[in-house]
């Protein structure tokens, strides 16, 4: 039997070890609360609220610790005491914890600095001396407290060890009882289990725990990396699918692709304009009467929160679910979208627009820089580091003022990195969440502030913004009433949507009197849908159904022509209806185009009002009998992608580990897979036999992949534009 002083001899190495852990937590702690809790160092509150993450934080830290430790106590506990490894024990534990501290401060200021965490590839990425040197100016520049991250760097090592050393001299007073111990064990066992519960059940969140994922997870994933390998793109790989892909795009594209041209291959899509001067925007420009002078205008685009098109009054009459029973009859019921069905009466609007990416941060990114985001990477977060202009730094290097108006803090999903790189400044205040209010100050703001700012510079403006009131769970409404409220959710969301959708209006009324409005381009569309049930999907990252990725888009503006009061059908060619394909990825081309800014891109996608023809399908046309543009849309969706033409859609996964699915382009419910159709109900079987849709299916998806792959690759690789020096 094991003696007394044996079993103290356990006891007392047991504590050292919970010491330990007690002591580089709170040191964690600490450093969560200096980074939270301040701001970045370019004068912005890194989150806009840090109560919101705090408590996140102080978990998942004592969770990683406490699993990192849990060995440690094994061996303390278990270890027999002549061991010549339980000396090691202690020692081992401390020295790990404290190197992983000094990478856990670095993990910080690269957050702060880059809004990505520390990373083996991103090192790789800035591994040359001239970032090390440029490190020393950003501390000094920091406008939160300069040099702070030196006195960190120098106190937390030695004030961890204080910490043990007093946690020891706590539990020696108290004789390392074994009663005293087994209570704090069962007390961090409870804490650990309440955290693991409070983090995965109660109060999820994927952006926010990757935000605050620990350095020492991002290590052992990198490890793994190394070790198996990410893989390089073969290089007979990489230029076939570099061909592919500008092959596709040409198509696409039209006639116009005839005036881009590729100067460098190492950047796979990245072109220029060979001719500049011709014109290639079926909207015309307006013009200076007096001077001859092309009058640049100004932009305000709209992100409207989960704006599915299945709910969208506009989009009603091109899908069933548009109608409800009345007794054995059906009808049109009113429209969610009352305000944007007006203006897509007044301008143009597209059928079938879908989301480039989903969730919102993934919408919003793709948007802003023309192509769909990583399939298998957080772009917004771990690869802060490429080089992706968006349609407003284009414009602001132009010469635009820009500015983005959020009414959810930014900083949530990361996105307020990209908006720093991209914008003059960006606007949130939480007391402003709701869009009433929210579109009120925003309002406020560019009529009193931002359109003259401009007009005193000789600057034309763009103001982009999304708003927040129509998310899940589609209760945010200020004073909603509790009749709706208790609706079943689907309803629910359209009481909240038409809420927002009325806000917006107020919001377009009160900048309507505006002298420069009348030069501004309104563009409206959808973050993403919300899947309410339909296919037996109701969270938004489970799959890419239209209820979740089809979206509004509307553009009113100087030189756009009024539809009227009357839905046409697609063979009525005058009307301003977009009946082909398109996605987020075309806005960014679209605004530069009706901006006449010409600038070298890697865009995946179009400009939707181009002159010229694709070769992919038939089209609409305008007065002069010119196509207007082809059908194409591609997106990345959680795990998913997505690609349409004019006659299909298929969804397929991005691993590859299941049949695609396929659906005909009138389907707008995606009601029928007709990947297994059989070939006796086909009428369009070839005369082989055998399933056609499926054939279909794979060869879209073979090249949906390819896109894919080199998107991703691009991506990585920082590939998106070439620099100038």
């Amino acid at each position: 039997m094991e003696n007394l002083l044996d079993t103290q001899k356990r006891f007392k190495d047991t504590f050292k070890v919970l010491s330990t852990v007690l002591a580089f937590w709170l040191v964690h702690v600490i450093l969560r609360v200096v980074l939270l809790f301040r701001d970045n160092p370019y004068g912005i509150p890194y989150v806009a609220k840090p109560d919101w993450y705090i408590f996140h934080a102080i978990c998942i830290d004592f969770v990683w610790i406490l699993e990192f430790s849990t060995l440690f106590l094994l061996l303390a506990l278990f270890l027999p005491v002549a061991s010549r490894v339980r000396k090691f024990v202690n020692p081992v534990l401390l020295v790990l914890q404290s190197v992983l501290l000094p990478f856990t401060l670095l993990d910080h200021e690269f957050c702060r600095f880059l809004g990505t965490h520390f990373s083996i590839s991103l090192l790789d990425t800035y591994k040359d001396t001239s970032s090390l040197t440029m490190l020393f100016d950003y501390v000094a520049a920091d406008q939160s407290v300069p040099y702070l991250q030196w006195f960190l760097l120098l106190g937390i090592v030695p004030g961890a060890i204080f910490l043990r050393k007093f946690f020891i001299g706590r539990f020696k007073a108290k004789n390392f009882r074994g009663g005293l111990l087994k209570a704090w064990l069962i007390g961090c066992i409870a804490f650990f289990g309440a955290s693991e519960l409070f983090l995965k059940k109660i109060w999820t969140g994927g952006n926010r725990m990757r935000k605050l994922e620990p350095v020492v997870s991002i290590f052992a994933r990198d490890i793994v990396n190394l070790i198996a390998g990410e893989g390089e793109m073969d290089p007979a790989y990489l230029k076939a699918a570099t061909e592919t892909a500008r092959r596709v795009w040409a198509e696409v594209e039209g006639d116009n692709a005839n005036l881009y041209e590729y100067p460098d291959d190492n950047y796979p899509m990245y072109r220029v304009r060979k001719d500049t001067a011709v014109e290639i925007s079926f909207i015309p420009a307006t013009v200076d009467s007096a001077s001859g002078d092309t009058v640049r205008p100004n932009f305000l685009v709209i992100f409207m929160e989960s704006q599915r098109g299945l709910d969208v009054g506009y989009l009603d009459g091109f899908h069933k679910s548009g109608y409800v029973k009345d007794g054995d009859n059906r009808k049109l019921r009113e429209s969610a979208t009352p305000v944007l069905d007006s203006l897509s009466r007044e301008g143009i609007a597209c059928v079938r627009f879908y989301a480039s990416g989903v969730p919102t941060v993934g919408g919003v990114l793709s948007t802003h820089f023309g192509f769909t985001p990583h399939r298998f990477k957080q772009t917004a977060s771990e690869l802060t580091y490429i080089d992706a202009p968006s349609f407003a730094s284009i414009l602001r290097d132009a010469g635009y003022k820009a500015h983005f108006f959020a009414a959810a803090d930014p900083a949530w999903d990361n996105l307020s990195v990209w908006f720093q790189k991209w914008y003059d400044r960006t606007h949130y205040d939480r007391q402003y969440e709701d869009d009433s209010t929210f579109f009120d100050v925003t309002a406020a703001f560019i009529k009193d502030s931002l359109a003259p700012a401009a007009a005193s510079e000789n600057k034309p403006f763009i103001a982009s913004m999304i708003t927040r009131s129509n998310h899940y769970p589609f209760n945010l409404v200020p004073g909603m009433p509790d009749s709706a409220k208790a609706l079943p959710q689907a309803e629910r969301m359209r009481w909240t949507m038409h809420w927002a959708d009325a806000q917006m209006g107020r919001f377009l009324n009160k900048l309507s009197s505006e002298p420069w409005f009348r030069n501004t381009y309104v563009i409206i569309l959808g973050d993403h849908g919300f899947p309410q049930g339909e296919h037996g999907v109701s969270a938004i990252g489970s799959d890419a159904y239209s209820n979740v990725t089809w979206i509004p888009f509307v553009v009113n503006g100087p030189g756009i022509k009024h539809r009227g009061d009357t839905l046409v059908s697609p063979s009525g060619a005058q009307a301003n209806l977009i009946y082909e394909a398109a996605s987020q990825s075309d806005v960014a081309p679209t605004i530069l185009a009706l901006a006449r800014v010409d600038a070298p891109n890697s865009f995946m996608g179009h400009n939707l009002f181009r002159i010229g023809s694709g070769r992919w399908v038939n089209c609409l046309r305008d007065d002069d009998g010119n196509q207007w543009h082809g059908s194409f849309a591609i997106g990345a969706h959680s795990g998913k992608m997505a690609l349409s033409n004019d006659m299909y859609r298929i969804i397929a996964d991005a691993s590859g580990e299941s049949d695609p699915m396929i659906f005909r382009e009138y389907d707008r419910e995606e009601n029928e897979n007709i990947f297994d159709r059989e070939e006796s109900e086909n009428p369009y079987r070839n005369s082989k036999g055998g399933f056609v849709y499926r054939a279909v299916a794979q060869k879209m998806t073979s090249l949906l992949d390819t896109l894919l792959t080199l998107n991703d690759w691009i991506l990585v690789h920082d590939r998106v534009r070439k620099s100038e020096k």
